[in-house]
């Protein structure tokens, strides 16, 4: 069977490669549906339509029901479901991801992107993924899934492969949690890939990935993933019950830990008559 590994911790995303570019070069926004807005923390909010460009240190955000894609200077792609919000900044090449939930896309040839939430970090030299925020405080709960490619994922120090059909999912209050998910499916479902009219500059990669899974299904390789998966949405999520009972069968229980055994009792001494 395929390892599925990964860590996480809330979510600082680094999607490798060089080359350097001026901060004058705007990103900009190449898909606008219903609510799109973008501004910055010196000006006012401002309605975002194709070709708004979207300069250092400016936001890109979407209302309910509402989408958006976004072209980096170095050919990478970034789209936006509903009610997503993040920062962007031209020099450093990185998104910061506030709330929502994006989709990247980035070719191996391009600059290396940033992608940051707030306390874990991935290297990847070009890969497609997905990267979600939901909820405020106690109930926030944070995934971050590859579609194709490869990554390694920083937790307390410590180094945890990614790979295609890969999730992993925080929540407040547990420890992460990695699942896999039906990759086909997900590429059939999700609006993040369905609803877009623009072409991904990684489509020959996604399509090789898909082989690679439907093959390794075929030959045993890969256990077809829980039907308690919901892929109603952008992306694959699992009910609290079925997410409880694998924290569980990974020996990671929620709360606080279980006590230790007692010790045993002491050896007996008498000897008798």
């Amino acid at each position: 069977m395929k390892t599925r590994r990964v860590t996480y911790l809330a979510v600082a995303f680094v999607l490798g490669i060089s080359l350097s570019m001026k901060a004058d070069q705007p990103a900009k926004v190449t898909e606008a549906v219903n609510l799109v807005e973008h501004g910055s923390k010196e000006s006012v909010t401002t309605p975002a339509t194709v070709g708004t460009p979207v300069h250092d240190g400016e936001y890109l955000k979407t209302g309910v029901k509402s989408r958006a894609e976004m072209l980096l200077p170095t050919a990478s792609i970034t789209r936006l479901g509903a009610n997503t919000i993040f920062n962007y900044s031209v020099e450093s090449n990185t998104v910061d991801l506030q709330a929502g939930t994006i989709l990247f896309c980035k070719p191996k040839d391009a600059r290396q992107l940033n992608i940051k939430t707030a306390a874990v970090t991935a290297g990847i030299t070009g890969t497609t993924g997905f990267v979600s925020i939901q909820g405020e405080g106690s109930k926030k709960n944070c995934i971050f899934g590859l579609i194709e490619g490869h990554a390694i994922a920083h937790a307390d120090d410590h180094p945890f492969p990614l790979g295609a059909g890969d999730i992993l999912e925080f929540r407040m209050g547990t420890k992460p949690f990695v699942f896999a998910f039906d990759l086909p499916r997900f590429l059939k479902s999700s609006p993040l890939l369905t609803k877009f009219k623009g072409h991904l500059p990684n489509q020959s990669a996604i399509d090789a990935a898909l082989a690679d899974y439907q093959d390794d299904v075929r030959r045993g390789f890969i256990r077809l993933p829980s039907h308690t998966i919901d892929y109603s949405g952008d992306i694959p999520t699992l009910a609290t019950p079925a997410y409880d009972s694998a924290l569980s069968t990974q020996g990671q229980a929620k709360g606080t830990p279980p006590p230790p055994p007692p010790p045993p009792p002491p050896p007996n001494t008498f000897k008798g008559p």
